[in-house]
This record gives C-alpha cells, sequence and structure tokens, in this order.
C-alpha cells in the first residue's frame, strides 16, 4: 500500500510542477512586487518620500514591521540591469 501512496504521491507532484509550478513562481513574484509597494508607502516618511498618508502608515505600521528586515536585504541587493530584462514586457 505503501509504495501506491508514494507512486500517486510522485505523479501529483510532477503533474503539479507541470502544470503549476510556472504560474505559481510568477504569482510569488507578483506578490513580492505588491509587498515592496506597500512597504515603500509605509516607510516612505522615514525613507524622506513625501507622501500624505502619515495617518494611514502609522496605522498599518504595525503589521509590516516584522517584514521589513527582508525588505530591506531585497531593496539594498545589487542589481545587474540584465537581470531585471527578462521580466520588462
Amino acid at each position: 500500500m505503501s509504495r501506491w501512496r508514494r507512486a500517486l504521491q510522485v505523479v501529483k507532484e510532477a503533474l503539479w510542477g507541470l502544470f503549476f509550478f510556472d504560474l505559481y513562481t510568477e504569482n510569488m513574484k507578483m506578490r513580492i512586487r505588491y509587498n515592496d509597494a506597500v512597504n515603500l508607502l509605509v516607510f516612505s516618511e522615514q525613507l524622506g518620500i513625501p507622501l500624505m498618508n502619515s495617518y494611514v502608515s502609522m496605522r498599518l505600521l504595525p503589521y509590516f514591521v516584522g517584514e521589513l528586515e527582508g525588505w530591506k536585504r531585497r531593496e539594498m541587493r545589487e542589481r545587474e540591469i540584465l537581470e531585471e530584462a527578462p521580466e520588462i514586457h
């Protein structure tokens, strides 16, 4: 029985990878981009970007403090222009 379950699991994972992996990775990239945009709006005053959202950003600040370290690492990472080129549409 265990062999059949393992074989079924392998087939399920292979089909998922075949049909949904690309969609999943694109959705994750889009999610990260939207999170970065929201982080920029929330932390704009701390970065010196004048926006008229101080009340909203102060209300949202506790929810984004945990994600701040990962966002800083992503934004401060050096990038090559050709690294971003395949994603330019």
